[in-house]
């Protein structure tokens, strides 16, 4: 590649070479003939083959939006000749970085790091890190690669939420819940014999001593699962802020679900993940994003629940932009076992907490808020 110093030399020489020709001067043609002497030499510099094996790393691969991340580049140097001070650039997503190495001798090892910070939620690439060749006048320059990429995950910013509150059952460590069940493990109570009860719970101890048949009851047994759906409807966040506002309330539900040992899933448009660890599913938050033409409401919340059928907290996050009826209509069709509650992006607005019929609405206007409210909900 030529770079600005090179194309002025090109220029120089291609006008001293017309102005040779149209006026017949020996000087202008000795001059075309320096330029391209010059533009010839710099191009054995950069045929020179260059072998250097180059590991990047970043410290810690996971962040959080705003905060900063350093990336460290160890590049040893395997060539015949050594690399007098080269300049690496390293991208970080759209960003670039440019950091001048020190030299690098024949086997000798060397590393640099770089702290890049003010980082947007996503999964950014950073590197490969690519080396300039160039030749000492700087008029042609090669860029090299060096070493893969890595990705980075910038998480929403969160806040720390003490509990979910109610809507806990019982697993098969915990407490009970209160759904009574004619068959599971934690033993609750006798009760009269009816028609059509399986006869294998019949306690036939106290039934001799009672003079009547009875039959066990149990809880209900089943792990805490909490599943986090993120409205990804464009048209429910006025502002992009909103939906970052979105994207870090429901990170801060997942986390405070994995403190308190459940289950997690999370559903957002084509970001449906269940069944993985608790750091995979925060890992998600970094992905989502609204999506022109996504489903309606309902048919987010219907997918979610085929995702997690054993959800017994849903906690759906949506923006200002969503009416009520439409979230009533997602959430009535839902089990009378499942707590449901609705957060709305809406910054701000004033932050409140309203009990409907099937579930809590909560607003949140600001990050910080959230903790109080979910207090206050629960």
């Amino acid at each position: 590649m030529v770079t600005s110093t090179g194309r002025g030399v090109l220029l120089l020489g291609v006008v001293a070479y017309a102005g040779s020709l149209v006026w017949g001067l020996v000087e202008l043609r000795l001059v075309a003939v320096m330029c391209l002497g010059v533009l010839l030499a710099a191009v054995p510099w950069l045929l020179v083959p260059m072998r250097v094996e180059a590991d990047l790393r970043l410290r810690p691969p996971r962040t959080t939006a705003g905060e900063a991340v350093e990336a460290s580049l160890t590049a040893t140097n395997h060539g015949a000749l050594p690399l007098w001070q080269p300049l690496v650039r390293i991208p970080v997503g759209t960003r670039e970085t440019w950091v001048r190495m020190p030299s690098l001798d024949r086997g000798s090892r060397e590393r640099v790091e770089v702290v890049v910070d003010d980082l947007a939620r996503g999964v950014l690439q950073v590197g490969p890190a690519t080396a300039v060749r160039s030749d000492p006048l700087g008029l042609l320059h090669r860029p090299v690669r060096w070493g893969g990429a890595r990705e980075l995950f910038v998480r929403p910013a969160m806040v720390v939420v003490p509990t979910l509150g109610a809507g806990q059952v019982r697993d098969l460590e915990g407490t009970p819940s209160d759904r009574v069940s004619m068959s599971d493990l934690a033993f609750h109570a006798l009760r009269e014999y009816v028609p059509g009860d399986d006869l294998r719970h019949v306690h036939w101890r106290s039934s001799a001593r009672a003079g009547e048949l009875l039959v066990r009851q149990y809880h209900d047994t089943r792990r805490n699962h909490a599943t986090v759906v993120v409205d990804a409807d464009p048209a429910a966040y006025p502002s992009v802020e909103a939906f970052e506002l979105a994207a870090s309330v429901a990170a801060s539900l997942l986390m405070c679900a994995a403190r308190e040992e459940y289950d997690v899933s999370l559903a957002c448009a084509d970001v449906q993940l269940t069944a993985l660890p608790a750091p995979a599913v925060l890992d998600g938050t970094c992905r989502i994003d609204p999506v022109p033409g996504a489903a309606s409401l309902s048919e987010q919340v219907a997918t979610a629940m085929v995702l997690a059928p054993e959800t017994s907290v849903l906690l759906l996050v949506t923006g200002s932009g969503t009416d009520a009826e439409a979230v009533t209509r997602a959430t009535v069709a839902l089990p009378a076992d499942t707590r449901v509650v609705v957060l709305r992006a809406a910054p701000g607005e004033t932050a409140g907490v309203l009990r409907q019929h099937s579930h809590d609405a909560v607003t949140v206007g600001l990050l910080g808020e959230l903790p109080g409210l979910m207090a206050a909900a629960s």
